[in-house]
């Protein structure tokens, strides 16, 4: 239950804070000094809330300190600012120096707070993607929730509310438990299982139908990958991109800029509709695959009910909105279930063995479409070993993402699938899909693969 606490008093606003932090929170986004037990030992290190009470944030150079002598030690130093923002490094295994003590955080009111996309967490060599904020003497501040990922330790709120810190029990949370307190309360669904076996290992809502956004991609690509293995088309083609595939380009939707009547190399356009989730690429796409985008269109809902998935609902090849036209027209999404989802993709691991080879790299060089990218599945660089498979997002469908993680036991190696549908905010689709699979990986771990059904 101590990591049940811990989850709900960071996600689900639990009132287990002191009271400085209703002050601080009041105040707006300035730290306040938090009560922290390591052992025998309690100390106070910075923190703050962010947007609303219980979503709480750590300072990193304070947590080192209080970690020091522990086997969940660390180091983190600021490195530089650069064009892609301010680089910082956190060293596991290392002690915090003595000399990086904690500074007075009543002494920095008005600090200002920069979002992901100016900040990089490389973590004993490897980038992360944790949403972070940066104050403005240096340091960075990172969730609770992320924390006990990133450090593989639990926290938990004691009656007085102070967070307790056990470097020695890793983080471990059971989604039964937590299904129990409501954590997913904040998801429209959820789902984990065992691609190689069919076999579901945890769900909530998972019968129910729900916009899936660019998780629509993922039939794209199916369509595109069995028109390449029957000889229709050719990674290598060269599409050509129209009028309209430009002119999404150029929208607020757009990813990569297309120039109508260039073209530009299937497989390139290809991984920049899985990694990045460019919506023009796919369009692109479909246009050459079938004609036009509606032709596709049907095809992928053709597709989906020949493989028995009957919730789902296509109305474009990149997971936009589709508007009905008229003068009140009605705003249609792509929409399937959680379990529906986890068939295509274990249809996909199966007929498309290559797929994950594209999904599991973290970053990406496109030379013809003069773009660089990085996947967009943060769980790629926070989770060694997840190689897949989609994100998406709208404002209908909420924070979704598929996520595949192979684990080995024995001499078997199964694929563990992960569904988030709907979730709140980015950072909880991550955090909520990384809880799954990492339950998921111990469970088979200590059990062994289930045979189906």
């Amino acid at each position: 239950m101590k990591h049940i606490r811990s989850l709900l008093a960071l996600l689900l606003g639990a009132a287990l804070l002191l009271g400085a932090a209703g002050a601080a929170y009041a105040a707006g986004p300035t730290p306040y000094l938090l009560d922290v037990r390591v052992g025998e030992i309690t100390v106070s290190l910075r923190a703050y809330n962010e947007s609303y009470e219980g979503n709480l944030y750590l300072s990193l150079t304070d947590l080192a300190q209080a970690l020091r002598g522990t086997d969940r030690q660390f180091r983190v130093e600021y490195q530089a600012g650069g064009a892609d923002g301010e680089l910082w490094k956190l060293t596991t295994g290392q002690a915090a120096p003595a000399s990086d003590a904690k500074k007075n955080a009543a002494s920095a009111p008005g600090q200002s707070y920069l979002s992901l996309k100016r900040n990089r967490l490389f973590v004993d060599g490897g980038e992360r993607r944790y949403y972070t904020y940066r104050s403005d003497d240096k340091d960075l501040y990172l969730s609770l929730a992320d924390v006990q990922l990133m450090l593989d330790l639990t926290a938990w709120f004691d009656s007085a509310g102070v967070l307790r810190l056990e470097p020695g029990q890793p983080f471990a949370p059971d989604p039964f438990e937590l299904k129990r307190e409501d954590y997913f309360g904040a998801f429209n669904a959820v789902l984990v299982g065992d691609a190689d076996t069919g076999d579901i290992l945890f769900s909530v809502n998972r019968a129910w139908r729900y916009p899936i956004a660019s998780l629509s991609k993922l039939m794209t690509y199916l369509l595109l990958s069995e028109a390449v293995e029957a000889g229709e088309l050719d990674w290598e083609d060269a599409v050509p991109i129209s009028q309209k595939a430009a002119a999404l380009s150029w929208s607020a939707d757009g990813i990569v800029s297309l120039s109508p009547g260039s073209t530009i190399p299937m497989e390139e356009l290809t991984q920049a509709m899985m990694l990045a989730s460019s919506n023009e690429s796919a369009l692109a796409l479909a246009e050459y695959a079938a004609g036009t985008e509606a032709d596709f269109v049907a095809r992928m809902n053709e597709r989906a009910d020949e493989l028995g998935l009957l919730s789902a609902r296509f109305y474009t090849p990149h997971g936009l909105p589709s508007y009905s036209g008229g003068s009140l027209p009605g705003k249609r999404q792509n929409s399937m279930s959680a379990t529906d989802l986890f068939r295509l993709s274990t249809y996909l691991l199966e007929h498309c063995p290559t797929l994950t080879d594209m999904t599991g790299q973290q970053f990406v060089r496109l030379p013809k479409l003069g773009f660089t990218t990085a996947n967009s599945n943060p769980l790629v660089f926070n989770m060694p070993g997840v190689n897949g498979l989609k994100t998406g997002s709208t404002n209908r469908a909420g924070y979704c993402l598929v996520a595949t993680l192979p684990v080995t036991v024995g001499e078997e190696t199964h694929t563990l699938v992960a569904v988030v549908l709907g979730a709140e905010t980015a950072e909880l689709r991550g955090q909520g899909a990384e809880i799954l699979l990492r339950w998921a990986r111990d469970y088979v771990t200590e059990h062994g693969f289930a045979p189906a059904g």
